[in-house]
């Protein structure tokens, strides 16, 4: 999630009385049967589903969980977690005590990674060990996981903030050690950049063609300067340098909103190992409907494998307000998440909500590390954490 995106409009009418068009028949799933929600491997893709190693259908569901993004740059840890150098065993274990997960996402920050202007006690080597040690725990219980660019900056600015696309300064070499890193797990993900925007909320051919191939200059919203922009293809050909065959995961353009030009200009993986990435918010201003879904995210959807990076509450106040903190009456239940999920239910798509932190914002899902959900947003998606899994 960007810290920047300003909420500013709501749920349409059509997920509050209904009047939406039926949603076009779901694509067809992957051989086998349903993989479990434990014990991942070998993810792979084929066609428009992930598979495991005996070719079973896999979904991706659980969430994300935020920290290694920011604490580093910040200079005041690693995780956002009780010990902020490591990830207790206790976490992990409340996070596989949410039935039916067996994902979580984990954004990382490029700068940290790279040991660039970050304290060594934070950066550099002992960032990647740090990370290398919190997959192994999280794959020791069976959770696939996905590496998130999340957090980057040209030159020598912090990447406090985040960027409109990666830049070619540090995001190539990057992945390239990430990708290096962790190849020999390919339940590991690769998720290219959080929410791409080139030159903001422009759905155009320019914003396309420099989400997929790079090249364009853009300010930098951490250095102030210009910098250029690295593609979707050129870190696709990074990690694929290193003999990595793990699947990569592209989010569109406006934030991971917008879908609608992912196939025309889609990356190049000579590896078929792609997939698709939207972020749902019911502050979305490109695509917050089920109008939207069954036309911009069916199509993808039946040609590619989808999941819903982050998925968010269902606030009754803006983004900024919902940040500070979270009265019981701001999450509410106009339908937004539960037309999305069941929408996503019904194509086999995964998801990963925002986030298993115990913050007081609306985006907190746990009141504390033992996994008790908080009450509003927490409860009601554990709950339908459960249902979701029976889909396949």
């Amino acid at each position: 999630m960007s810290r920047r995106r300003v909420a500013i409009a709501w749920i349409l009418c059509c997920l509050l009385v209904g009047g939406c068009r039926a949603a076009p028949a779901p694509p067809e799933t992957g051989p086998g049967r349903a993989a479990s929600a434990r014990g991942l491997t070998a993810l792979h893709v084929r066609g428009n589903s992930i598979l495991d190693a005996a070719d079973r259908t896999v979904r991706l569901l659980g969430f994300n969980q935020s920290g290694t993004e920011y604490a580093c740059i910040e200079g005041w840890g690693i995780f956002d977690a009780p010990d902020s150098g490591s990830i207790s065993p206790s976490v992990i274990e409340a996070m596989a005590g949410w039935r039916g997960a067996n994902t979580v996402r984990v954004p990382l920050n490029e700068q940290c990674w790279l040991g660039i202007g970050v304290p060594t006690r934070y950066g550099g080597a002992a960032y990647r060990r740090a990370i290398v040690g919190y997959v192994t725990a999280l794959r020791a219980q069976g959770f696939a996981v996905v590496l998130d660019l999340h957090r980057s900056a040209p030159g020598s600015a912090p990447s406090r903030d985040q960027e409109q696309m990666p830049d070619r300064d540090h995001s190539v070499e990057f992945w390239r050690q990430v990708a290096r890193t962790f190849r020999g797990d390919r339940s590991v993900l690769f998720d290219l950049f959080n929410e791409p925007a080139p030159f903001g909320v422009v759905d155009s051919p320019p914003a396309w063609r420099c989400w997929r191939d790079g090249g364009c200059l853009l300010r930098s919203v951490n250095g102030g300067g210009s910098y250029v922009a690295a593609g979707m293809n050129e870190l696709i050909r990074a990690i694929r340098s290193q003999a990595a065959s793990n699947i990569v995961v592209a989010g569109g353009i406006d934030w991971s909103e917008n879908l609608r030009g992912w196939l025309e200009y889609k990356p190049t993986d000579p590896l078929g190992n792609l997939i698709a990435d939207f972020h749902a918010y019911s502050f979305n201003t490109e695509c917050a409907s089920e109008r939207c879904y069954n036309s911009d995210l069916a199509r993808v959807v039946a040609a590619v494998p989808l999941i819903a990076g982050e998925v968010g509450p269902d606030l009754t106040i803006d983004y900024d307000q919902a940040h500070a903190r979270c009265p019981r009456e701001a999450v509410s239940s106009t339908g937004f998440d539960r037309t999305l999920l069941d929408w996503l239910d019904a194509y086999g798509a995964g998801f990963t909500a925002w986030t298993f932190n115990t913050w007081s914002s609306c985006w907190a899902l746990v009141t504390n590390w033992s996994g008790t959900p908080t009450s509003a947003w927490g409860r009601w998606f554990r709950s339908r954490l459960a249902v979701s899994t029976r889909f396949g």
